[in-house]
């Protein structure tokens, strides 16, 4: 990795925190820039507008859920398996680390309410949904499964989402637990129904 690179990583982490922390309406440049170490020029530098840090942390969280889903599929054959155990894994994610869930909810309120920045509510789910049905495309016979993988992803999200807000707001593990099996039921029999 270049000193560039790690420069940017670096700035990355820093918002992560700062955002997870304080929540986007205390989030700034210059509490980020604190973070980082370095003064707001250089964060500009390195990512242009507030806006275009944000969309790199979204990047960045995508980027980290592709990864859980990746190495919870590695050694298994059976995609429901891969579902299964893609879905827990995430979940995992989401019990280790609610202040992120609450994070990206904000970051989508935020741009809903502000139409400079509504495209990053779209690439939000977009970016997800593509996440999700790349991960379904790579381990799903397309002649498998009786939905397209577009409208099985979504579906995963729109259940996830629910999920998540009913987990940030009660914080029930057990609860939580308990339903996320039976949408793990659900998308696989959603799948495989014709």
């Amino acid at each position: 990795m270049s000193r560039h690179e790690a420069r940017r990583n670096e700035i990355l982490v820093a918002a992560l925190a700062v955002l997870a922390r304080e929540g986007i309406a205390e989030t700034t440049t210059r509490k980020i820039a604190a973070e980082a170490n370095v003064n707001q020029a250089m964060l500009r530098y390195y990512f242009g507008s507030k806006d275009e840090l944000l969309f790199a942390v979204l990047r960045e969280l995508m980027r980290r859920t592709q990864d859980i889903v990746r190495q919870a599929a590695q050694g298994h054959t059976s995609w429901r398996d891969v579902i299964a155990n893609g879905l827990r894994a995430f979940w995992e994610h989401v019990e280790r680390e609610p202040e992120l869930q609450i994070m990206q909810y904000e970051l989508t309120l935020y741009a809903l309410r502000h139409t400079d920045s509504a495209w990053l509510a779209q690439q939000q789910y977009s970016g997800y949904s593509r996440v999700v049905e790349e991960a379904l495309r790579d381990y799903i016979a397309p002649d498998t499964c009786s939905l397209s993988f577009s409208e099985l992803a979504r579906f995963i999200i729109g259940g996830l989402d629910g999920l998540i807000l009913q987990f940030i707001s009660d914080r029930d593990p057990a609860r939580a637990r308990r339903d996320l099996e039976h949408l793990i039921t659900a998308v696989i029999a959603l799948a495989e129904s014709r």
